[in-house]
């Protein structure tokens, strides 16, 4: 998605003719808007009010997020309350309405009606609140939105963007604030939101694979919206949504969850997943167990638990859960992580751990994990798969499993393990 939206900035703000006849394996360069045109209208004392020549963004066709981008950023071109310079001379624009401007000299304006002027646009700080889903299966939609949304803004080159981190973390205080559980009022907390120029948030509702995205821009200086965005739109395609959002999994619904296929694989030597009702992690009934007999030499090597939901685990530092064994096991937990270019191109992450033999909670750092060389020798082509270029990308997670190796665990090994309580953590 960033190509497309770099690409129409190219043609739309600098009209350069030659765009047509550059070959498409060459990369534009990534531009910034610096500056827009404003011709005087009348001047009274340090006031002069402009009609500004607003440039006008391309669209792109069915592009509905670099839509969106593209919206905010025709809207957002200058703002109320904001500091810039007129033809070098600091200003602040005290209104906007629609192409007219009234902006405010440090000194009296010496410009004649008619007079063509420059003004800086500023860089803009933005914050993009979490969007909520208030309609729909495709619960993760809204966080894929942002995510997409918010590459789309970084490339575009007027803003920055406020790490999300941050951002929630102001906002649990806003909520804190408002219920009366902190001495901190309302008015003080969203005082901390100043260091954003702007605040994207809104709603998204799904009906039958089309999409009412419903979103307000908000100027933080004078607390209005700014501007509305509203688009109806199939958003993307199913396989592009990857779910970025916590994992909380305890294992405690009646059926266990379809991402997590249980399995019996071999006979003689094998492995069985099943849910099991009668114990679970810190006090709870259920959780997944695997039992297994791996024989050296033969075939299946490992005992494992894995999860096929596609992820975005960029916002994470590593994978947290319970587990116990009927011996110390030593174990290991492994993502899978493939090439935008080619998703069938998968490098396989591992970090390894000790089974307790009672419950323990166990810890696998994602810059930990090693890359597995017998994934890239023969355990990519058993997945129907290729080995990827050792590259971790968090954001493109196909599956992960957790589980037991035989040839980790020397020789013949029998016995079971119990995973429980599995979440992803950031500290």
């Amino acid at each position: 998605m960033r190509k497309p939206f770099l690409l129409s900035l190219l043609s739309a703000l600098l009209l350069l003719a030659s765009c047509a006849a550059v070959q498409q394996q060459e990369k534009p360069e990534p531009l910034s808007l610096l500056h827009i045109e404003g011709v005087v209208q009348s001047v009274s004392g340090k006031e002069a009010v402009l009609e500004l020549r607003m440039p006008e963004v391309k669209k792109i066709p069915d592009s509905p997020i670099n839509d969106i981008a593209r919206q905010v950023l025709q809207k957002s071109i200058l703002l109320e309350g904001m500091k810039t310079e007129v033809n070098r001379n600091p200003v602040l624009i005290r209104e906007i309405r629609g192409s007219i401007a009234r902006v405010e000299f440090d000194k009296p304006a010496t410009f004649t009606p008619g007079t063509v002027l420059k003004l800086d646009v500023p860089k803009k700080t933005i914050a993009v609140v979490d969007f909520e889903v208030i309609k729909g299966k495709q619960k993760e939609a809204g966080r894929v939105t942002l995510e997409g949304l918010t590459t789309a803004l970084i490339d575009s080159g007027q803003f920055n963007v406020v790490e999300r981190t941050k951002l929630k973390s102001i906002m649990s205080e806003l909520e804190l604030s408002r219920s009366g559980l902190t001495r901190e009022t309302a008015e003080q907390t969203l005082g901390k939101l100043l260091f954003a120029d702007l605040i994207l948030t809104g709603t998204l509702a799904e009906m039958r694979g089309e999409w009412d995205i419903n979103l307000r821009l908000l100027n933080t200086r004078t607390g209005q919206a700014v501007s509305a965005i509203a688009l109806k739109t199939t958003l993307f395609k199913a396989s592009e949504i990857r779910d970025s959002g916590q994992l909380q999994e305890d294992f405690e619904a009646f059926h266990v969850d379809p991402s997590w296929p249980l399995m019996r694989v071999g006979r003689t030597a094998y492995f069985n997943s099943t849910q099991d009702s009668a114990t679970g992690a810190e006090g709870s009934k259920k959780s997944l167990r695997i039992d297994f007999n791996l024989i050296d030499g033969q075939m299946p090597r490992m005992a494992r638990i894995e999860n096929r939901k596609k992820r975005d685990l960029s916002l994470y530092d590593g994978i947290e859960f319970y587990a116990k064994g009927t011996d110390r096991f030593h174990g290991y937990a492994v993502i899978f992580t493939s090439q935008p270019d080619d998703p069938n191109k998968i490098d396989a992450w591992t970090g390894f751990f000790q089974i307790p033999g009672d419950w323990g909670k166990v810890r696998v750092p994602f810059d930990k994990m090693t890359v597995g060389r017998q994934w890239i020798r023969e355990g990519s082509s058993f997945y129907g798969a290729k080995p990827g270029d050792q590259v971790m990308r968090l954001d493109r997670v196909e599956f992960f499993q957790i589980g037991i190796d035989q040839k980790m665990n020397g020789g013949d090994v029998l016995g079971t393990i119990w995973v429980d309580k599995i979440r992803f953590y950031n500290d």
